[in-house]
């Protein structure tokens, strides 16, 4: 094209731009890229602004999880709630809402106060195989398929946070070793359910992609490129396929022990699980990617204060549901159709101040 243009731009010139003999062709063709530029900079501005815009008005689900199938784990309350509630308030058919105490969950689902029979209530403990399999067991039943997968569920583990105020080493010694026992049930619900949960429902998650046309099974390296067919009723311009995404905190990336050594560890350790998949699953068609928020209120931070000094968050305040909910819609949406092995990190700047391996 630019090629094109220069030589229309120098037509008035007595030798043609495209004879590379001519001893002036460069220059004359370096004059011409130059014009050409100056000329249309304005105009070709205009076209694709206006072309960028015209594309944002005829798609609707550019941010937003209209039509989709989803599932979080540990949706009764705080982040899980939050994104829940979006979900359900931004379209989406269905949004399972997994937890241990149904009490919770009805509660949820009177909050969110969606159409009847959006959002679900499932009882799930993410640590027991068990109930993992029941809750697949009821969304295969009722619906077949899984466009997202949110592995939400989360504990705050033992408190370490003493370890920073110790004054000798025998007492450093008796904080770091008090609460060791409690480091299983930690890494059991916010570690190792990211790969239980996550393979539980795979079956569900390559059948939507098949519903949306997509060929399932698993590419070979240096195989076609992936193939999505035509099916009446979905939109043929939607590239999106199914998706896991795992909350983890920036206490993954924290040197700093704010919270306690298993959770930042056992967060470290949801973050690495949720990269190897998005690597193991690419291949089949379901991407894996990576919320890693701040503070917000949750009945982890039930504790703490609802502002923070400047010298600590940036932003100087917790985090907000609308500020979650923007970041889950992106990510289901269109405009993260891309998004794979990704980290959201949203934490109003708090990670930057401290000593971390972000």
């Amino acid at each position: 094209m630019l090629l094109s243009n220069c030589y229309l731009l120098t037509t008035n010139i007595t030798f043609a731009p495209e004879d590379p003999t001519h001893t002036d062709y460069n220059s004359c063709l370096l004059h011409s890229y130059k014009s050409l530029i100056e000329s249309s900079r304005n105009r070709a501005t205009l076209i694709a602004t206006n072309a960028f815009a015209m594309d944002i008005r005829i798609s609707a689900d550019v941010f937003s999880a209209r039509g989709l199938v989803t599932v979080v784990t540990g949706g009764g309350s705080g982040i899980g709630l939050a994104i829940a509630a979006a979900l359900a308030k931004s379209g989406a058919t269905k949004v399972y809402i997994l937890g241990r105490r149904i009490e919770t969950l009805n509660e949820a689902v009177k909050s969110i106060a969606a159409s009847e029979g959006v959002v679900v209530p499932i009882i799930c403990d993410v640590s027991n195989p068990f109930t993992i399999n029941t809750a697949v067991e009821q969304v295969q039943n009722e619906v077949g398929y899984v466009d997202v997968l949110v592995n939400n569920a989360g504990v705050s583990g033992p408190d370490h946070r003493r370890v920073n105020t110790a004054n000798s080493i025998s007492e450093l010694q008796d904080i770091m070793l008090s609460s060791w026992p409690g480091w299983a049930t930690t890494f059991a619900i916010n570690t190792t359910s990211v790969v239980g949960v996550s393979a539980s429902f795979l079956p569900l998650l390559d059948a939507a992609n098949a519903r949306r046309g997509w060929v399932t099974g698993k590419l070979e390296p240096g195989g076609n490129p992936r193939v999505k067919n035509e099916v009446e009723g979905m939109d043929s311009s939607d590239m999106r396929t199914s998706q896991i995404i795992t909350v983890a905190s920036i206490a993954a990336f924290n040197r700093f022990v704010t919270a306690g050594f298993a959770y930042g560890a056992s967060k470290a350790g949801a973050v690495q699980l949720a990269k190897i998949l998005a690597t193991l699953l690419g291949p089949w068609g379901i991407r894996s990617n990576v919320i890693a928020p701040g503070i917000f209120p949750s009945e982890m931070t039930a504790g703490a204060p609802s502002t923070f000094p400047c010298d600590k968050i940036p932003a100087g305040r917790q985090g907000n549901f609308e500020e979650m909910s923007g970041t889950i819609l992106y990510m289901v949406g269109k405009a993260g159709g891309y998004l794979n092995g990704n980290v959201q990190v949203i934490d109003g700047g708090r990670l930057g101040q401290m000593p971390a391996t972000y």
